[in-house]
């Protein structure tokens, strides 16, 4: 089931990203996926593996629902966030896109706990919520610094 879940939620987020208008260039939007990407990998297997705080289940169809989850879902509703970030004018906007993407990936932490895909034992939800946060602050400031780089480096010429 948990597969199904994140299969369709992984679908419906890649799609709006598809349809949306992009504020950020390729480039930019590729390296957001990949940074955020090895971020989350190895959060998560530094959590789950290494400090044993979540347990993630051993049946393979719901093994393969947390990897869309963490894989694809994490990095691409950061890019999704990113670009209606720098879309918003104003302060209350920017404020409720970075709110309800960390929404989302909350809810869908949570979906994934009823169905069983993840177990906390030295974790809470609390933490999530502040990992997701960061996340957010870096991916966002991984924008500012690479456009202001390409911006710097197009001055010299």
């Amino acid at each position: 089931m948990a597969f199904t879940v994140f299969f369709v939620s992984a679908w419906l987020i890649i799609s709006i990203f598809i349809i949306m208008p992009k504020r950020l260039t390729l480039i930019e939007n590729t390296f957001i996926f990949l940074t955020t990407s090895v971020i989350s990998i190895n959060w998560t297997w530094i959590i789950n593996e290494e400090l044993k705080y979540v347990k993630i289940t051993e049946d393979p169809t719901n093994y393969a629902g947390f990897l869309i989850f963490r894989s694809l879902i994490i990095p691409t509703l950061l890019m999704v966030q990113v670009n209606l970030y720098n879309a918003s004018t104003s302060v209350m906007k920017k404020g409720l896109v970075f709110t309800a993407s960390v929404i989302c990936l909350l809810l869908l932490t949570i979906l994934s706990r009823a169905l069983e895909v993840s177990t906390y034992k030295d974790w809470n939800l609390g933490f999530d919520v502040v990992y997701y946060v960061i996340l957010h602050f870096f991916s966002i400031g991984v924008c500012k610094i690479l456009r202001k780089s390409t911006r710097n480096e197009v001055k010299h010429l």
